[in-house]
């Protein structure tokens, strides 16, 4: 029997960091499986200066272009020549299926139906664009980041019309899948919104000794992360510098890109317990020389796969609720939605380096029992089967 046939539609992540990345990864291996897989990069300069594929080439690659009002910025555009290649590659290949990484590729994904009917269509959401921009505005609702308004209303009424489509869509976070569920299918929506879970990632390496170090870490040019180390040095800091200075603990800031608002802040309060890092060559190896992970999040959409990795290296995490939304983590992390509560955390942990330790280790074993790779993928097939199984059965 003929494997089936899937092309896979993404921005470069080959030899990328980050969660999402770390996502794109994991889905294109796990599809190589199971199915006969060809890759589309959506990624403009980033394919020839930034990403060096030595294993998977893809089969063309497209540069997205600014779309035009009212598209959000996350749905670009491609011109006529590249909608033209694709139309082709459809119809010469004969696609069971197009996997589509979010919105990025919206408008190759309207040609399907127009040049492939019989192709099904899975759209990975990992994260709801239009909540994570309506939680920056709600946090700072100023002149000075009123593009985030616009936004949160383009992205709104556009996610709204994807989700009525007849096509499948994989959420990372069962309430954001919630939230959609019941607010579009209600409606009449067509399409599938079926949960696909972040894994936790694997972890090779000899062992490295502990650092004095509180680890908070991402890219740091995100506004999640700017808002989070804001939260972090304005609020929480003042109540833990006192127990940093006496254990001689630092709090690294560690992550690509980091504005330079943050060196500016730091020198600004003159302490000595926080340091700006940035970029590391090793973030696993970052996160296993720390005590653990302290993520102060408000602002956040999909699930944290900063946790998972915190996971895979047995480190106990402190956040807050919305820091931990989207993973069955049950009491396994540390959670406080105040900058009392998230002290209260971190200065436990500070005095009682056994149960920094007996945290990180419950957290690996659950983590290890509900997204190992391995597991996760064997669900992602399943749903897909049973899609294109329904796909088929319809047009007949």
């Amino acid at each position: 029997m003929s494997r089936r046939k899937i092309l896979y539609l993404d921005v470069p992540f080959e030899n990328e960091s980050g969660g999402d990345k770390n996502r794109s990864r994991f889905l294109f291996h796990a599809l190589r499986e199971t199915f006969d897989v060809d890759l589309v990069l959506l990624g403009g300069e980033a394919v020839s200066t930034k990403s060096v594929w030595t294993h998977f080439k893809p089969l063309v690659m497209f540069r997205p272009q600014t779309a035009p009002f009212p598209r959000p910025a996350s749905a670009p555009a491609f011109v006529p020549d590249d909608r033209g290649k694709f139309i082709s590659v459809l119809r010469e290949k004969k696609y069971d299926a197009v996997f589509c990484r979010f919105t990025i590729g919206w408008e190759l994904l309207e040609l399907v139906s127009q040049a492939a009917p019989e192709t099904a269509v899975i759209v990975d959401v990992d994260m709801v664009s239009s909540r994570l921009v309506a939680l920056i505005w709600a946090a700072n609702p100023s002149f000075k980041k009123r593009w985030f308004l616009f936004e949160k209303w383009k992205l709104q009424r556009f996610e709204w019309r994807m989700f009525r489509e007849p096509w499948l869509f994989l959420f990372s976070n069962p309430a954001e899948l919630a939230n959609v569920r019941d607010g579009v299918a209600p409606r009449s929506a067509p399409g599938k919104f079926l949960l696909l879970p972040n894994i936790m990632p694997r972890v090779a390496g000899p062992a490295v000794g502990r650092q004095p170090v509180i680890l908070f870490f991402g890219s740091l040019d995100s506004s999640t992360n700017e808002d989070g180390f804001q939260y972090l040095v304005d609020e929480v800091l003042p109540q833990i510098e006192a127990d940093l200075k006496r254990r001689s603990v630092t709090i690294h800031i560690v992550g690509k890109n980091p504005p330079a608002a943050f060196a500016e802040r730091l020198r600004a309060i003159g302490t000595d317990r926080v340091k700006l890092v940035g970029p590391v060559d090793s973030i696993e190896r970052a996160i296993a020389e720390s005590q653990f992970v302290l993520l102060p999040l408000r602002i956040a959409s999909g699930t944290r796969t900063r946790i998972l990795e915190a996971a895979a290296a047995g480190r106990a995490v402190v956040t807050t609720t919305i820091g931990a939304e989207g993973i069955d983590l049950g009491d396994t992390v540390l959670i406080g939605d105040t900058a009392h509560d998230l002290a209260a955390h971190t200065r436990r942990l500070l005095a009682d380096q056994s149960a920094a330790d007996a945290a990180g280790r419950r957290l690996r074993e659950r983590s290890t029992a509900l997204y190992a790779a391995g597991n996760v993928a064997a669900d992602l097939v399943t749903k897909l089967e049973r899609f294109l199984q329904h796909k088929k059965g319809g047009a007949r």
